[in-house]
């Protein structure tokens, strides 16, 4: 009776030293214990032998957007992925009461299981490591683990470029877990905040941040089977101002200046077409400096049609000086012809009329007509006559094409995210 006493007080106290043992941890202690390999396997999801996966909340925030690329149809960002989740095996509420949370060092977070997901519209990505790698990790009382790191992603996203440069994108951000399904991870984005931007400023696009949406889904693959997936969708609008300046006021200044041959004298050939080449070579150069930064897409875009027109409009007015020029050849060589058969009919009847008395009278006024019978002057009247009416046609016709092109591009619809 006495031996059974004793042993129950020993046991008792051992009790209570233990217990006030692990209510005295340092959090170097706790970590220790925590993260033991004898009792924690990193490589084991944390409800592993229950019925229901582990749920993992995302939160992405944009701290920079840049290199939008169509050429390559891609965009990058750079972003800190912050992730929670409940590891029942870091719970140490028990342990102490003074402490709220441990807060690991980067090189310690390989210890603690984390979820294996991925970008599945990723091309290229990286971790920032300078001046040590960008990991964040606290693991609070009940066992929740808060995972942020710095990333840096180049990610894919299919542009439609039909009104370019008047349109807006839609670009994703795809989350998705690489090797534990539904059974075993199920991702969720954060309920108030999924997508956090610190008001992005872009050269090229304005980020529509009231239009960002998120959603779950499922992803079923044949082989391997159902994976938990997240989408983010982005809407971006292009800001013209480059191109009114680079493009449409260039474009606008050749077009204009092609027309100056139409206030040049038909008869200053060299003029004219050293004015109509330069400005179809000029507008040539910069269509094709254009393309080189576009995609080879099948389908036509506003660009394209925008750099056609100028073009048609400047090679038009070459054909315009062309076609006076032949108009006037073609009056002259009448009037050449006209001039040396009335010269041999006057040869012919020369040598008839010398001897009979010409009336003073007909010579002086023969004299005075000759400069209004030449039929030369026809095709000054019909060459001036058709650079007049391309003085007036051409600028109307530019002007009713530049209030379509710009209304249509104007009214250009934007993508709608998917809900």
């Amino acid at each position: 009776m006495y031996i059974s006493i004793y042993t129950s007080i020993i046991v008792f106290s051992g009790i209570l030293i233990s217990s006030t043992r692990c209510e005295a941890l340092s959090r170097r202690e706790i970590t220790s214990y925590l993260l033991n390999a004898s009792r924690y396997d990193a490589n084991i999801v944390p409800d592993f032998d229950e019925e229901f996966p582990t749920n993992v909340t995302i939160q992405i925030t944009i701290h920079d957007m840049h290199s939008i690329s169509e050429a390559k149809m891609e965009y990058s960002i750079d972003v800190y992925l912050r992730m929670w989740w409940r590891d029942p095996r870091l719970d140490f509420t028990a342990n102490t009461t003074s402490d709220t949370k441990l807060e690991l060092d980067s090189k310690n977070t390989d210890n603690v299981w984390q979820p294996d997901i991925f970008f599945p519209n990723e091309k290229r990505a990286y971790v920032h490591t300078v001046t040590s790698t960008n990991k964040l990790m606290h693991i609070f009382r009940n066992g929740t683990v808060v995972y942020s790191v710095r990333l840096s992603l180049s990610l894919g996203c299919t542009m439609l470029l039909q009104y370019y440069p008047f349109d807006s994108q839609q670009c994703s951000i795809d989350i998705q877990s690489f090797g534990y399904t539904n059974d075993n991870i199920k991702l969720h984005w954060h309920e108030r905040q999924g997508i956090i931007t610190d008001h992005l400023e872009m050269p090229q696009f304005t980020l529509l941040e009231d239009e960002i949406v998120t959603n779950d889904y499922e992803y079923r693959y044949s082989a391997t089977g159902t994976f938990s997936a997240l989408k983010a969708n982005l809407v971006m609008t292009r800001k013209v101002g480059f191109y009114f300046l680079q493009v449409f006021v260039p474009s606008i200044l050749l077009v204009v200046l092609s027309w100056v041959s139409f206030w040049v004298d038909p008869n200053a050939v060299p003029a004219r077409v050293s004015l109509g080449v330069t400005c179809v070579l000029t507008m040539t150069t910069q269509s094709s400096g254009i393309r080189q930064s576009l995609p080879p897409v099948s389908y036509v875009k506003a660009i394209d049609i925008w750099m056609f027109v100028c073009l048609l409009f400047v090679f038009a007015a070459l054909l315009e000086f062309a076609y006076v020029n032949v108009l006037q050849r073609a009056k002259s060589k009448k009037t050449t012809r006209s001039e040396v058969s009335n010269e041999e009919n006057d040869m012919d009847g020369k040598q008839k009329r010398q001897d009979e008395p010409k009336p003073k009278t007909n010579a002086w006024i023969a004299f005075l007509t000759k400069p209004f019978n030449k039929s030369g002057t026809d095709g000054q009247t019909a060459a001036k006559r058709a650079d007049m009416i391309s003085r007036v046609l051409f600028p109307l016709s530019f002007f009713l094409f530049l209030v379509i092109f710009f209304c249509v591009c104007g009214f250009a619809p934007h993508p709608k995210p998917d809900q």
